[in-house]
């Protein structure tokens, strides 16, 4: 299932702080730049989790991010992960491809509270 972290405006950093900041906490990581004018993205992820590999990419907005991966408390710790880049007075939404579950993500939030208001989101 894909999921969604979308900030208003340009919340989320630049390509290359991303990448910068993506790779600081998981070490890990392989970041691969996209340079095709005919996608709507930048950046392509991959980040081996303790249980699972998070496999995502960068809107060329930098106000979105699409993501899949399991299980989904780890995809709440990087949720939560996401929400600490993004300047605390913009608006962050977390969702599932089908708006099934959705949540408001405040910067106070820990992992287990985004894990809990998305499944009582109906996700």
């Amino acid at each position: 299932m894909m999921f969604f972290i979308i900030a208003e405006g340009d919340g989320l950093p630049s390509a290359s702080e991303f990448t910068s900041c993506l790779t600081a906490r998981w070490p890990s990581a392989t970041v691969k730049p996209i340079s095709d004018p005919e996608r709507n993205f930048v950046l392509e992820f991959h980040v081996p989790m303790a249980d699972s590999r998070l496999e995502g990419l960068l809107h060329k907005t930098s106000g979105a991010l699409t993501f899949e991966g399991v299980p989904l408390q780890e995809i709440s710790e990087f949720v939560q992960w996401c929400r600490a880049l993004v300047p605390s007075h913009l608006p962050f939404l977390f969702c599932d491809e089908g708006m099934n579950g959705e949540v408001q993500v405040t910067p106070t939030m820990t992992a287990a509270q985004i894990l809990e208001a998305f499944y009582d989101s109906g996700g």
